[in-house]
């Protein structure tokens, strides 16, 4: 069963649950069929669950009633799948061995690497083919010839700041085996040439917690901070000289924060059991750009605040074990990943989308 297992996490990025609804539908399918099969096989792990239960359960809660007071119910029972898979692959990864882990850590590692090197085929070869389709099809909005002009590889994901977080959770992954710290180099690349400040800032702040985390090496702690706060700024600059307005760092915080108060005033009116599972929208977005204030206006109050309870909780196990000198780099290294997806759903929507949040459920799993 470890082999399909594999396989599903191989090939659950490049599935993309916006640009290919049909296909996530079948994927997500046959993955919970499965995820529930492994389950009733290996059985709950209570001993490893009891840490994360009650947030656990009342996430669960919370999520059930604000789909019984749903806006509209067909919607939400459509939307369900997304929370039940992330939550079995959180159970199915705490049944798992260390090998299994290993097996587990070194496919997300490869599939990828493999994202990587396509994003980067993308950003000198895609773009092109995309322009000649766009020019044989007619006309085509400005937005979208700017969109692609800008040359921001997003592949396999719809925009470059998913795969941009998508990618800065991984890094950190590849410091566990010294073997393939080589797939960073495609990773770093390719999150390089999405432009997303936002997925560079998580990714600092991620590395930051990973150096503090280790206790050797000052000086290197301070050259790689300093390196990856130059590149920060330069990526910062380079687009904000961009030509057009709507390009710039400027432009998206300005939208970000037209976002934030519009989903504000959504759970001003839904405070308690939120709009439902998959009836939030704005005027001009499907998602808040801030995951917590959309878990909010979704799912309610309950829900937002078992969810962040999960995480600090399951990152407060990991840490209790980072004096573990045996498994010392890998529970930092997991740490720092988990940390990167929660900072970067502070300005992003990542968590909505289960080809980006799927590797996050795993992680937590792995790091109990």
């Amino acid at each position: 069963m470890l082999g399909l297992l594999l396989i599903f996490i191989f090939f659950r990025p490049f599935i993309s649950s916006l640009a290919f609804p049909y296909l996530n539908s079948s994927y997500s399918f046959c993955l919970l069929a499965f995820l529930a099969a492994w389950i009733m096989r290996k059985g709950l792990p209570l001993e490893k669950l009891t840490p994360l239960k009650k947030p656990l359960v009342i996430f669960c809660l919370g999520l059930t009633i604000s789909t019984f007071f749903s806006t509209n119910i067909a919607n939400s029972l459509g939307e369900i799948y997304k929370y039940l898979s992330g939550i079995l692959i959180f159970i199915t990864a705490l049944t798992l061995t260390d090998k299994d882990k290993t097996s587990v850590i070194r496919f997300i590692l490869l599939s990828a690497a493999i994202i990587g090197i396509l994003s980067i085929y993308q950003y000198f070869f895609g773009f092109r083919h995309i322009s000649e389709y766009l020019a044989r099809r007619g006309p085509t909005s400005n937005f979208i010839l700017d969109y692609i002009q800008s040359r921001r590889v997003f592949f396999p994901f719809v925009t470059p700041n998913i795969l941009g977080g998508y990618l800065a959770m991984v890094i950190p992954l590849a410091f566990i085996e010294k073997k393939h710290s080589w797939v960073i180099i495609p990773l770093f690349l390719a999150l390089l040439l999405t432009g997303s400040l936002g997925a560079l800032v998580s990714l600092f702040c991620g590395l930051v917690l990973y150096l503090y985390l280790k206790t050797k090496g000052t000086k290197k702690k301070l050259v790689l901070i300093l390196a990856l706060s130059a590149i920060v700024t330069l990526v910062f600059i380079l687009r904000s000289l961009a030509g057009k307005q709507h390009l710039t760092p400027l432009f998206s915080t300005t939208m970000r924060l037209n976002y934030w108060l519009n989903t504000l005033k959504i759970i001003a009116a839904y405070p308690l059991f939120g709009t439902g599972p998959g009836n939030f929208n704005l005027i001009d977005s499907r998602y808040a750009h801030n995951s917590y204030l959309q878990i909010w206006a979704e799912l309610g109050i309950l829900s937002l605040v078992s969810f962040i309870w999960l995480a600090i909780t399951g990152l407060k196990q990991a840490l209790r074990s980072v004096s573990d000198k045996i498994n010392n780099r890998i529970t930092i290294c997991l740490i720092s990943s988990a940390a990167i997806f929660l900072i970067h759903n502070l300005a992003d929507f990542s968590f909505f989308l289960p080809e980006a949040s799927f590797l996050w459920w795993i992680i937590l799993g792995i790091i109990i």
